[in-house]
């Protein structure tokens, strides 16, 4: 039967959940449960995690990285691909490049602690080694099925991603490369040489994690600690949530990348690092959920609610669902809601216990086994869904259900047998005990062996008669009793003194108030009321094999033997029937727990102990726990060799000493069985490949030791080395001499000639006497107290209710429960223009609960827009009231509704009705005046936001200590002699300076430059204007091309949705342009005004894909025989294409093509080759203001509004992340937020930009990192006169107008509010030079800004200008370092090639420059700027206002 067509447009349907981060299972495989706890915590908690945007991410102490996920990111991002290959050179940069591009975004301010996996305990062992196992035989298949299909592979092995395990060579050379890296970084970057870096390698035992862990729970202990340390932990580990929690620091956030799903998983896009999303998960909201979460427990516990306690438990319980150490019990998956069935059981049994359970890592385990009782009734639910013909038996009894159940509605009330015979016993407990005297030493205990409707009855009979009921007494024989009590009655076990059930202050009708015998006699006939209830209840008759229900509990009880015993004798291959094995089982299984709980709260309790089966028992067989008792032995970890031989399959031996090699695949080997090459893997009740169970063969630690002892002295001095254990090394910056730090990859990277980094042993704290810190430490700020950037949801008044509301966090409405938000509305009953009364011209705090700071200037309601102004000039400002126009009433209405929908199903937040708005203006950050004192700056009237006031706050706690105003510093403490500095003046603008000295009011500096940089500036822009733009053509002629009419093609460009006969939806669409969100696909569309136009090469793709379509207008679509096969060649062929890749950008973005960047390069290697030493050209220039130069830590604030275009020559002017300081480069990208530049040389942090320029030569970077020279927006008078400076005036041909509305192809400026991304990464350019008077260089014939006398520049009328030679840079130092020196010209010395030495090494692309030849010492020139003419009259201004006049002629020159 032909389908019904029917073209759905734009229409965006979501996938089921399915997590594939760069491709590679297997870097999912390292991550363990990770996507489904982010659903859990996003969609349960809306609000925790926190998408990282420029001014929104706190300021952090100390920055952790779980330095494996790193590695496995870095090394082998497309497993799936058998032609991938990535060069060790390669793997390495772009490490060195992530963990630069983490250190820039959150950039800690005292400690940057990396741990890398060492050897593991043997708990941890026996999931590594099923991981790589699968791992192993996954790269075969795919290579096999490669090699199947006729394809040809590279000569070169594929990456193994099973090296990454300590002791492996690759492990080796990472850990010298991380130090060379960290030595690098320290000398060169200023954002790290005030920071104490940690570096824990493979060569220290322990897990990366736990090693953080142990510092911070070390550190917590100390007397000196700071219990508001902010916390950062980057990493995607599931356990790291736990490991946050338990800390019991509330300032405390996890790091990590954008989880996607759905569609958006596969798509393939821009996958660089600059684009890559980050999230904060922030545990201080986590914190406050849980506590919202259980805190409606604490009027009926027995004893004193605690936050810190409660999210112990939560740890404890999480285990249960499977962690690295245990598997999950069996029918509890996170996927399928097991922590919220967990959380159900919690709340319902820790009323009726004395205290909880996890005891800050020491199980309660007669608490534990109450709740392990509890949780057994899942599984007859379970048993029951998987065998639901055993209700055939109750089928048979519902004629006496029926009677029961009449029974029940017509004397309400109806008993079984057993019930009464509890009832009994009650009522004479009662009786005996009226007397008040004897009420507070009785008890009655019974054995708790009752059935599931038996304990339901004795909870509702205790609640009637408000008696105190206890389930985690025992008697002498440790037998499991239910215990009655009268309300506050002692107990008398241990001293506790808790109460029971909860029932502590409600005695309810058992008060006996001496002075109110009225009641207190109401409260015995209301007692005496409900025992005649009882007495007179029905009792159902039972028949002789103990009633109905007694039967079919005996039937689902043999039934369920059944079930578990193909259970255990199918997983576990041992009989059910067999009470030791299945004591052995749970005896081990809770022992897990415990030592899981020890692991985790004070460190590794036993090196030597893991559970040594497959799969976790049943909860009901979970019994006698609380008889249990552990002893853990400590042992000592594995070395190296022993774990490697431990978890490493035989495909990756190599990775193994040759001695160890034949030990996994000779058959004489006597532990040959260790290594299986095929093995069974079981889902297990899991999802995902990944997810299942690796059955093969636990190592025998005897054996494999016994059996490796035997080849030890076979190992090589170095294998010898790598087999020992190492101590981590701390990294601090040094101020004394610099020394030489070897390359660590000669050829590729150069050595530190100055290098400034000081190594040591790092140690840990110590207790020394003292104690681990349980909970909170005293002074901790929380909740609306709490450190600014760290959100609370306290900080607004509010009340919660968890239940169904379906957030939509992933894309698709959840269908768990979430918790509910209601923001209580403290201007509900206040007047609109008395509201702006008070907050109009005030700052405010937005975007709750992650503050951001804002100043409001109106307040809007559904009427009128209410400003504050003078009437008259000269008299106080009033609220004034303008209406909305009338198209502008709907207009609010609708933002106000959008607000009201973004809080309720992104956030789980009802706001309430939306009735006022207040317009704000987000704080944009600091702007430094031309005094120096830095200034809020808040955006501009385009960059105003609408806020329901509800949503606001006036004030905060805690004010952002970035953020505050300062005033001038003293020009001496600004600029210290020898500062790096840019020069802005009219004649140099952009050139590298250094301070050589200071006054009160003004400035000397050093320049250095070529005089030929200005026409090279002019010939990169040439090659830019010169190139052949394609040809664009607009819609309605590109219609008339193809012969479809201009709707047609406005459809297939776009999205089209098609519904085949099954009722999935297929995009048919090009993808090409996205009207309504203002995208377009590069080289292929663009928007001019209000029309689109197409590309020829889009034209050329709708000539091939318009008869695949069958398509002529837009209702003919699709009408051929065969709809569905149709479809599929369609979509075959659209894959072909890389349609699906296409990446939309804005349409203010645009980028030149691959060929014109090669053409750019070429030019900017030959300048770089035929820049002698003799053409530097140097200069002193006194009596400057301060504003006349650039400070790379002022940029941020100085360069917000800087304009680019296609083209501009730009240079480096922030000497922290990626890019070297001072090094120069061609715009070749447009983006919204940042733009793309091709460096004059390769960098160790340089990429390709997508392969559009050579290796190592492009990055993406802010616009506020570089400054434009090309055309120059900041020139600044050197006259320390004040004089007006009117604001830069753009070239006819740069953006104009509105943001957004680009005029021209080549134009574009940046939004006003930038974004955080940096380029990929490592080295600052300046190296270490210090200003003397022996080392000048010759000056040429060169005008310069400022007044000349002697020889130096100086402020004043009529100067001279009289150059003075001499030879090289400031010093003949050697370079290297974070000073001075090899950067440019002015600060060449012999200095070094910026990352590359000697041309060895590099790709083919690269090509060096002077400096990089000879003796590979030096750098490539970069620093100037403009060139100066040969005439000596000055060309701007006269002497004192800001030029440089001479007398006449030419300068003399010398040549040095």
């Amino acid at each position: 039967m032909q389908a019904d067509w029917l073209p759905l447009m734009d229409l965006y349907i979501l996938d089921v959940f399915k997590w594939h981060p760069q491709g590679s299972e297997s870097i999912i495989d390292s991550f363990v449960t990770f996507p489904w706890v982010l659903i859990l915590t996003s969609e349960r908690y809306p609000l925790t995690s926190q998408l990282i945007t420029e001014n929104k991410i706190p300021e952090f102490d100390n920055l952790y990285l779980d330095f494996n996920g790193i590695i496995h990111n870095c090394s082998h991002p497309n497993d799936e691909d058998a032609h991938f290959r990535l060069s060790e050179e390669q793997i390495f940069t772009s490490i060195f490049a992530y963990v630069d591009h983490l250190f820039g975004k959150i950039k800690p301010k005292k400690l940057f602690f990396m741990a890398v996996d060492g050897v593991a305990p043997r708990a941890k062992m026996n999931q590594q080694r099923s991981r790589r196992f699968r791992s192993a035989k996954e790269a075969k298949e795919i290579r096999e099925k490669a090699e199947a299909k006729g394809e040809t592979l590279p000569e070169e092995k594929a990456f193994d991603s099973n090296c990454i395990t300590p002791g492996t060579p690759f492990m080796a050379r990472l850990s010298a490369q991380l130090r060379y890296f960290i030595n690098k970084k320290i000398t060169e970057d200023s954002n790290w040489r005030h920071v104490e870096v940690v570096l824990s390698g493979h060569e220290v035992p322990g897990e990366g994690e736990h090693k953080i862990m142990e510092y911070i729970r070390l550190s917590r202990a100390q007397p000196d600690y700071n219990p508001n340390v902010r916390h950062c932990l980057y990493g995607l580990d599931a356990d790291l949530i736990m490991l946050g929690l338990l800390s019991h620091d509330p300032h405390f956030c996890l790091l990590r990348e954008e989880v996607k799903f759905g569609p958006a998983s596969r798509k393939k896009g821009n996958t660089s690092l600059e684009s890559a999303n980050f999230y904060l998960l922030h545990l201080c909201l986590m914190r406050e959920y849980l506590d919202l979460e259980f805190r409606d427990i604490e009027p009926v516990l027995g004893f004193e609610y605690s936050l810190e306690r409660v999210i112990d438990d939560f740890i404890l319980l999480a285990v249960f669902v499977g962690n690295d150490f245990l598997p999950n019990l069996p029918d509890l998956h996170i996927h399928e809601n097991g922590l919220e069935r967990l959380f159900d059981v919690y709340k319902k049994v820790l009323p009726g216990l004395d205290g909880y359970i996890n005891e800050s890592g020491t199980i309660n385990l007669r608490r534990l086994q109450v709740v392990l009782d509890e949780m057994a009734a899942w599984e007859q639910e379970v048993f029951e869904k998987e065998y639901a013909d055993l209700n055939w038996y109750k089928g048979k009894q519902v004629k006496h259900m029926k009677e029961m159940e009449m029974g029940r509605k017509r004397s309400k009330l109806v008993l079984t047998q057993p019930q009464r015979v509890i009832f009994d016993k009650v009522k004479a407990f009662v009786m005996e005990n009226r007397n008040e005297s004897k009420r507070s030493t009785a008890k009655l205990t019974m054995r708790n062996e009752f059935a599931a409707r038996e304990r339901k009855f004795i909870g509702t009979l205790a609640e009637e008669l408000h008696l105190g009921l206890r389930w985690d007494e025992f008697d002498e024989e440790d037998r499991s009793l239910v215990t009655w009590r009268f309300p506050g009655a002692l107990v008398d076990e241990e001293g506790d003194g808790g109460q029971q059930n909860g029932h502590q202050e409600d005695e309810g009708e058992w008060e006996d108030v001496d002075e109110d015998e009225e009641d207190d006699e109401e409260g015995r006939e209301a007692v005496e009321r409900i025992l005649k209830k009882y007495e007179k209840a029905h009792v159902a008759d039972d028949d002789e094999d103990g009633g109905f229900d007694a039967r079919h509990e005996r039937s689902v009880k043999e039934k369920m033997d059944e079930w578990k015993r193909g259970y255990y004798q199918g997983k576990l291959e041992f009989s059910y029937d067999d009470p030791e094995e299945m004591g052995a089982l749970a005896y081990r299984y809770v022992e897990g727990l415990q030592w899981v709980m020890h692991y985790y709260y004070s460190g590794v309790a036993s090196w030597g102990w893991f559970y040594n089966y497959h799969y976790a028992p049943r909860i009901s067989d979970l019994r006698g726990v609380d008889q249990m008792e552990f002893n853990f032995t400590l042992g000592r970890p594995f070395r190296p060799f022993e774990q490697l031989m431990g978890v490493l399959p035989v495909a990756s031996k190599d990775h193994i000493p040759v001695a160890y090699q034949e030990l996994m695949f000779k058959a004489s080997s006597p532990i040959l069985d260790f290594y299986p090459l095929e093995f069974e893997q079981d889902l297990n009740g899991k999802r995902q490949d990944w997810e299942a169970i690796v059955k093969i063969p636990f190592i025998d630690q005897e054996r494999l030791l016994s059996a490796m002892e035997s080849k030890e002295e076979r190992l090589t001095p170095e294998e010898k080395q790598r087999n020992s254990f190492g101590t981590s090394t701390r990294f601090i910056f040094s101020h004394g001499e610099p020394k030489e730090y070897p390359s660590s990859l000669p050829g590729f990277f150069p050595p530190l000639y100055q290098c400034r980094c000081i190594m040591e042993p790092f140690d840990l704290p110590t207790l020394d006497g003292l104690h681990l810190v349980e909970g909170l430490r005293t002074g901790v700020l929380l909740g609306a107290e709490a450190l600014a950037g760290f959100p609370s949801l306290n900080t607004l008044p509010h009340n919660a209710l968890l239940g169904f509301h379906g957030v939509n966090v992933h894309g698709s409405e959840s269908r768990n429960k979430s918790m509910v938000v209601h923001i209580q509305n403290p201007y509900e009953n206040k007047k609109p223009q008395d509201i702006a009364r008070d907050v109009v011209g005030q700052r405010t705090f937005i975007g709750w609960p992650f503050l951001q700071e804002g100043l409001v200037v109106a307040v809007s309601d559904s009427l009128f827009r209410y400003e504050k102004m003078a009437v008259v000039p000269g008299t106080p400002e009033k609220v004034i009231s303008n209406p909305h126009a009338h198209h502008a009433l709907g207009h609010w209405k609708g933002k106000a509704e959008r607000i009201e929908e973004m809080y309720s199903k992104r956030s789980g937040v009802i706001t309430g009705t939306v009735d006022v708005l207040l317009h704000v203006r987000p704080l944009k950050g600091l702007k430094r005046l031309e005094t120096g004192a830095l200034v809020k700056d808040y955006e501009g009237i385009d960059k105003e936001q609408e806020h329901a006031v509800q949503m606001t706050l006036s004030q905060v706690s805690s004010e952002d200590p970035r953020f505050l105003e300062r005033e001038a510093p003293a020009l001496s403490e600004e600029f210290p002699e020898g500062s790096k500095i840019f020069f802005l003046g009219e004649h140099a603008y952009g050139v590298a300076a250094q301070v050589s000295a200071t006054t009160e009011s003004t400035l000397s500096v050093i320049l250095a430059f070529f005089p030929s940089d200005k026409a090279e500036n002019d010939k990169f822009k040439a090659i830019v204007n010169s190139r052949q733009s394609g040809r664009y053509f607009p819609s309605f002629k590109v219609a008339d091309m193809i012969g479809l009419s201009g709707r047609g093609l406005s459809k297939i460009t776009s999205s089209f949705m098609v519904l085949t006969s099954d009722n999935q939806k297929n995009n048919l669409g090009l993808s090409l342009k996205f009207e309504a969100k203002g995208l377009k696909v590069i080289d292929y569309s663009r928007k001019e005004q209000r029309h689109w136009e197409f590309s020829e090469k889009a034209v050329d793709l709708l000539m091939e894909y318009k008869p695949r379509v069958a398509i002529a207008k837009a209702s003919e679509i699709l009408r051929v025989p065969d709809p569905d096969a149709r479809v599929k060649e369609v979509k075959a062929w659209l894959k072909s294409k890389g349609v699906r890749d296409f990446e939309p950008v804005s349409l203010s973005c645009d980028q030149l093509t691959k060929g014109t960047v090669t053409d750019i390069e070429k030019l900017a290697d030959s300048f770089t080759a035929n820049k002698p030493t003799s053409a530097i050209k140097k200069a002193i220039v006194k009596g400057i203001p301060r504003q006349a130069v650039l400070k790379p830590a002022h940029a941020v604030y100085r360069l917000q509004t800087q304009h680019f275009s296609l083209g501009d020559r730009v240079t480096m002017v922030q000497d922290s992340g990626g890019v070297p300081l001072s090094v120069k480069g061609v715009v070749i990208g447009l983006n919204t937020n940042s733009m793309d530049i091709v460096w004059d040389v390769p960098f160790m942090a340089g990429t390709t930009l997508g392969d559009r320029c050579s290796q190592y030569r492009g990055s993406t970077v802010e616009f506020n990192m570089c400054l434009n020279l090309t055309n120059p927006q900041f020139v600044t008078s050197t006259s320390t006169q004040p004089k007006a400076q009117a604001p830069p005036m753009p070239p006819s041909n740069r953006w104009r107008g509105p943001p957004g509305a680009a005029q021209g192809p080549n134009s574009f400026r940046p939004p006003q509010a930038m974004s955080s991304r940096r380029s990929w990464f490592p080295g600052p350019w300046w190296l270490h030079a210090a200003t003397t008077s022996t080392s000048r260089s010759s000056y040429g014939d060169a005008p310069v800004d400022g007044p000349v006398t002697g020889g130096r520049f100086r402020a004043g009328p009529n100067p001279n200008f009289v150059p003075r030679g001499g030879r090289g840079a400031f010093v003949r130092g050697r370079g290297g370092g974070g000073d001075f020196g090899g950067g440019g010209p002015a600060f060449r010395g012999r200095g070094v090639a910026p990352d590359f030495v000697r041309g060895r090494g590099m790709s083919t692309d690269f090509v060096p420059s002077p400096a990089f030849r000879g003796t590979g010492r030096g750098f490539a020139p970069v620093a100037a700027d403009r060139g100066f003419s040969d005439r000596g009259r000055g060309a701007a201004g006269r002497g004192g206002r800001g030029g440089f006049r001479g007398r006449g002629g030419p300068i003399p020159t010398q040549s040095s």
